[in-house]
């Protein structure tokens, strides 16, 4: 490559004389281009504000799904405030027990 080159001959990339000359890139200059480049990112900018709406919704929709299942479990609890008696033995158990202290049975 000539040391006077502006460009590469073979890619196109602007040489290192190129940049430190100032010497403007071609395809950068042109006003098509940068209108196609401001289309498109118009296109991109509003792909990104969908789905980041659609992301947020189902955010949303989860996490009230999470609350709801919270919601029942606590009720849940609530309901076996007291002690477990197995239907087997009818030996008390503690509330959160799954299985009977005397008998193993499953509670």
């Amino acid at each position: 490559m000539d040391a006077e080159s502006n460009f590469c001959q073979k890619c196109g990339v602007r040489t290192e004389k190129g940049v430190k000359d100032g010497v403007a890139i071609p395809w950068a200059s042109d006003p098509h281009w940068r209108q196609e480049m401001d289309v498109a990112l118009q296109k991109a900018s509003k792909a990104i504000d969908e789905s980041v709406k659609i992301v947020r919704e189902t955010f949303r929709e989860v996490a009230g799904e999470v609350e709801k299942g919270v919601k029942e479990a606590r009720a849940g609890v609530k309901e076996k405030s007291g002690p477990v008696y197995c239907r087997n033995c009818d030996q008390e158990n503690t509330r959160y027990a799954k299985f009977c202290t005397k008998c193993g049975k499953e509670l």
